[in-house]
């Protein structure tokens, strides 16, 4: 494996992309902590219901004064999805900042993680929404995680040498 030093500038600094989508994914990971969040939708259009209003037909604030025992349980479901969420997140800083960084092939099979979680995630938010918003987001971050995969991929994949 060639040591990092000897690497171009884009393989040498690809984690850092990986890195920023890891804390971006951490921050919106964070906000399923406050459920009163659930009624600002983060990837849809102004007017465009939240994925709280498609599944209720009501927004976050009206559930919770008309049905305190099911806000009670989705406020749960949330915090245990923030928790996981931001586990997720931790991780997959750790891993860019030390193994993919240095090359690990393991490292970048792990990463691809990033963009189909984030394809799965947008296709949901979208199946819930209509909101098409949320599709070409999906395509900005997933481009920007294929742009951390693929620099390197040298680094990680170097080509036989020819015994000559």
């Amino acid at each position: 494996m060639k040591a990092i030093e000897s690497l171009r500038a884009y393989e040498r600094y690809a984690w850092l992309i990986l890195f920023l989508m890891w804390t971006l994914h951490l921050v919106l990971s964070g906000r399923d902590f406050i459920p009163g969040l659930q009624d600002v939708c983060i990837g849809c259009l102004p007017g465009a219901p939240t994925p709280i209003q498609a599944s209720t037909g009501v927004t976050w604030s009206q559930l919770l004064a008309s049905d305190q025992k099911v806000a009670r349980y989705l406020s749960s479901i949330l915090v245990d999805d923030g928790i996981s969420g931001v586990g997720v997140a931790v991780f997959g800083m750790v891993v860019s900042f030390t193994s993919y960084r240095k090359g690990e092939k393991w490292a970048w099979y792990l990463s691809w993680s990033n963009p189909i979680g984030i394809l799965t995630a947008q296709l949901n938010i979208y199946l819930l929404t209509g909101s098409t918003f949320v599709i070409l987001l999906a395509a900005v971050f997933i481009l920007a995680c294929l742009l951390g995969l693929l620099l390197p991929y040298r680094q990680f994949f170097p080509r036989k040498r020819s015994a000559g």
